[in-house]
């Protein structure tokens, strides 16, 4: 089960699937942290600073060792602890998602999980 869970990880962390978006949330970053510096508390401008330089680190793993899972994997859990990414920048890249309500579980979820069956 562990090799299922962490085939599935590699391909979802995979360069085909995340080099792309973090190339363009990487991209819009500094912009970012220029218009709104003086709107961020210090410590709100360390974490989104420092979600900008692991995603630059992550951009750098893909383009030089796209196979080394364990790396992408550390620089993904950084990016974590770090926080979510500035809503303004996740809305212009994907309009429909949205951040806030990441995680709640729906009653209408609850109700179509007796369907699901995993084995």
């Amino acid at each position: 089960m562990e090799s299922i869970v962490e085939t599935m990880m590699q391909q979802l962390l995979s360069k085909d699937i995340l080099h792309e978006p973090m190339k363009e949330i990487g991209e819009r970053y500094p912009k970012w942290l220029e218009e709104h510096k003086s709107r961020l508390t210090q410590e709100e401008y360390d974490h989104y600073h420092c979600q900008y330089e692991l995603i630059l680190k992550l951009n750098d793993v893909y383009d030089n060792e796209p196979n080394n899972f364990s790396k992408i994997v550390d620089l993904m859990q950084k990016m974590q602890e770090c926080g979510q990414p500035p809503n303004d920048i996740v809305q212009e890249l994907a309009p429909d998602l949205d951040l806030n309500n990441l995680g709640q579980i729906s009653p209408e979820m609850l109700q179509s999980a007796s369907n699901c069956c995993i084995m």
